[in-house]
């Protein structure tokens, strides 16, 4: 597994945020913490026309449990929030547990290469590498093509 603890990915902000408000919001929950420059990476930003994207970067947020749990709680009964999750790898498991006491709110939980077995049924493996090391970046062409055909936005943006 890459180490995902490198001082340059715990430097920079917590969440980048972009897209229109009121929109669905994808949060993105990162493990390796892309998106250090303020921004959320490049091959995200075309979905920002139609969706919120709120990309969480775990290494410059240690108490990124308590976030998501604080922002989920905040958004409990507002019946217009479209929420869905995208992780990967070493968080899989952490982000399953969290929203399960939140599966009113989180219409999906979409995962790439997850580290462990996913048998809840608001999740879905949408990538899962085969030939080289786990976890494929979040940023990475295929997850957002993933994340598309999941939400079927493939219409749309």
């Amino acid at each position: 597994m890459r180490e995902f603890d490198e001082p340059s990915r715990a430097a920079g902000p917590g969440v980048v945020t972009d897209g229109p408000a009121g929109a669905p919001t994808v949060l993105v929950i990162d493990p390796a913490g892309e998106a250090v420059h303020n921004e959320i990476p490049a091959t995200w930003r075309p979905l920002t026309e139609h969706l919120r994207i709120v990309w969480l970067r775990a290494p410059a947020a240690p108490t990124w449990k308590s976030t998501v749990d604080t922002v989920l709680t905040r958004h409990r009964d507002d019946t217009r929030t479209v929420l869905d999750v995208v992780t990967s790898g070493p968080l899989a498991a952490d982000v399953l547990d969290l929203v399960g006491s939140h599966q009113d709110l989180v219409r999906s939980v979409l995962l790439v290469d997850p580290e462990v077995a996913v048998d809840v049924p608001f999740a879905h493996v949408i990538h899962h590498t085969n030939d080289t090391p786990a976890p494929l970046p979040l940023g990475h062409p295929d997850v957002v093509q993933g994340v598309l055909a999941a939400l079927d936005l493939h219409r749309t943006t």
